[in-house]
């Protein structure tokens, strides 16, 4: 199967596993969520992390970090080869707004978020809000 073919559930559940970042295996709920995490992602137009195409060099893409037993941080993994020519202020900013837009996107599509600084990587707690508003 070419996973960028398809539709995007099918892409979804081939990058889950792929996405995460130092192959830490994800539990069944994680599973679950990374699944509809990477959809909505790949509905924005975003790449997943791959961490097959990571050992090749190309690591640039929405990765995934298991927190606990149940939630997911998404983490904008940016190209190390464009980072490594921007100046560091330029690097961290980029970082910040790709974080902020991750955030955007998932609140659009209704996750369940932690509150957290400006700018941080999102934590992603479940597949919907419990209480109707921003979390």
């Amino acid at each position: 199967m070419d996973p960028r073919g398809g539709n995007y559930e099918q892409q979804a559940r081939h990058f889950a596993p792929r996405a995460v970042m130092d192959g830490v295996a994800l539990t069944e709920t994680q599973e679950q969520l990374a699944r509809a995490v990477l959809e909505a992602v790949l509905l924005a137009g975003l790449p997943p992390y791959n961490i097959e195409a990571a050992a090749d060099g190309e690591e640039t893409g929405v990765a995934l970090v298991p927190e606990g037993r149940r939630a997911l941080r998404l983490v904008w993994q940016q190209d190390p080869a464009a980072a490594r020519h921007l100046p560091v202020g330029l690097c961290d900013a980029q970082q910040a707004a790709m974080n902020q837009a991750l955030h955007t996107i998932l609140s659009a599509h209704r996750f369940w978020i932690a509150d957290g600084p400006l700018g941080e990587a999102p934590l992603v707690l479940g597949l919907t809000r419990h209480d109707g508003g921003r979390a």
